[in-house]
């Protein structure tokens, strides 16, 4: 019931507002803005009107993102070339991951999540955020791993751990820097 709920956060409002406090400011994607892409910094360069590409350049100030075409569609396309880019990195990773670990995968699908990283279904359907190509490569390969493993051990077991240990001997390292990064990854959006 709604006087329940109003109880609730009046008794937990302190709580409520230290959580809120942590949570990372939106990173829209716009013009000038600058994100990570395999953990580098890029700032997005909408270029002019010609045709509506999208590619990664270099200036003076560093790496670019550059976004042709109609300004108005600028956060899309980015959006759609960051989900490109995470489906080819990903395609490679669950490959190597999946020889070394004897299965294989269905399906590769990115998602549009920000409550979680990827998913394994029990058909075999690997899925993920399309955000975890903002993250370092070796981060990104720790995800495929952590899912391919999935494909043998449907849970989080010890035998699950060791598998994904097994073909990421740094996962430990890789797993704390999503928990301590991932929010603000999830933040991007178009």
């Amino acid at each position: 019931p709604e006087a329940e709920v109003d109880r609730f956060l009046d008794k937990n409002k302190a709580w409520a507002a230290a959580r809120l406090s942590r949570l990372p400011e939106v990173t829209r994607i716009a013009d000038g803005v600058t994100i990570t892409l395999r953990g580098v910094p890029h700032r997005i360069m909408h270029s002019g009107i010609g045709r509506g590409v999208v590619s990664i350049g270099m200036e003076d100030d560093g790496k670019v993102i550059r976004v042709f075409g109609d300004p108005k569609f600028l956060p899309r396309k980015v959006a759609d070339f960051l989900k490109r880019q995470a489906k080819q990195d990903l395609s490679k990773a669950v490959a190597r991951y999946s020889a070394e670990l004897g299965v294989k995968a269905k399906s590769i699908t990115m998602r549009d999540t920000t409550s979680r990283w990827g998913s394994c279904s029990s058909s075999g359907a690997l899925n993920f955020s399309w955000r975890i190509v903002l993250a370092p490569p070796e981060v990104l390969n720790y995800l495929a791993a952590h899912e391919v493993a999935h494909l043998r051990e449907m849970n989080h077991s010890d035998r699950f751990w060791k598998l994904v240990e097994d073909v990421d001997p740094d996962m430990k390292a890789h797993r704390a820097w999503l928990r301590t990064h991932g929010s603000k990854l999830h933040a991007v959006v178009a």
